[in-house]
């Protein structure tokens, strides 16, 4: 349905002579994409509203888009499962906020987040296979990562200590950005396992 969408878009932009129709696949591609950031960023901010957790579902958002183009991570081979994946993702950390006692939050949080900086630093960007970046893109990409997230860690850090009393917006802040960390990891681990299996094929292949 997503893809029928993008194409029916992406044809009406080549018949008014928007768009070129040789550039359509890559136009299909980028509809996608924000047509499915659009959607997951309505239902996240809709979910926060009735859970009462409005704010933090903005906190969520922001870091999300200030750091995830630039680090990559996680990619779901379907657009629903990525949909499922970031919404069930604001869900947990919205729970882990709510259980962490106020007085362990600050310990936690800068665990995330330094965490979150040696993660962001030593693996991204991760590529996604499905729009695939020059050396010149993925380097500027790099800066740009660690840039932000040594801004955003240090924001964060020293608003535990000048605003303590909104304790909470910081600990979704460091927590976000752990989830963030968490999710290059995933990729990079079924990246290696894939080219595991991969290689193990060869080998049997070869033998045989």
């Amino acid at each position: 349905m997503l893809h029928k969408l993008a194409e029916d878009i992406s044809f009406y932009l080549i018949t008014n002579k928007i768009i070129d129709i040789e550039d359509r696949d890559i136009y299909i591609y980028g509809l996608e994409l924000l047509i499915s950031t659009l959607l997951t960023s309505i239902s996240i901010l809709i979910l926060g509203f009735f859970i009462g957790e409005f704010i933090s579902a903005i906190v969520y958002l922001l870091v999300y888009f200030l750091l995830k183009s630039y680090t990559g991570g996680y990619h779901a081979k379907h657009y629903y499962e990525c949909y499922i994946y970031s919404i069930l993702f604001y869900i947990i950390l919205v729970i882990i906020k709510n259980v962490t006692l106020a007085v362990y939050q600050p310990i936690f949080g800068l665990l995330s987040l330094i965490f979150s900086v040696i993660i962001i630093f030593k693996f991204a960007p991760v590529e996604n296979k499905n729009n695939p970046k020059t050396k010149e893109e993925i380097i500027k990409n790099k800066k740009i990562a660690r840039r932000r997230i040594l801004i955003l860690s240090i924001a964060t850090i020293l608003g535990y200590i000048v605003k303590v009393e909104l304790i909470d917006l910081w600990f979704m802040i460091a927590i976000t950005e752990f989830s963030i960390a968490y999710s290059i990891l995933k990729q990079r681990f079924l990246e290696r396992r894939e080219n595991n299996e991969k290689h193990k094929d060869k080998s049997i292949r070869e033998h045989c």
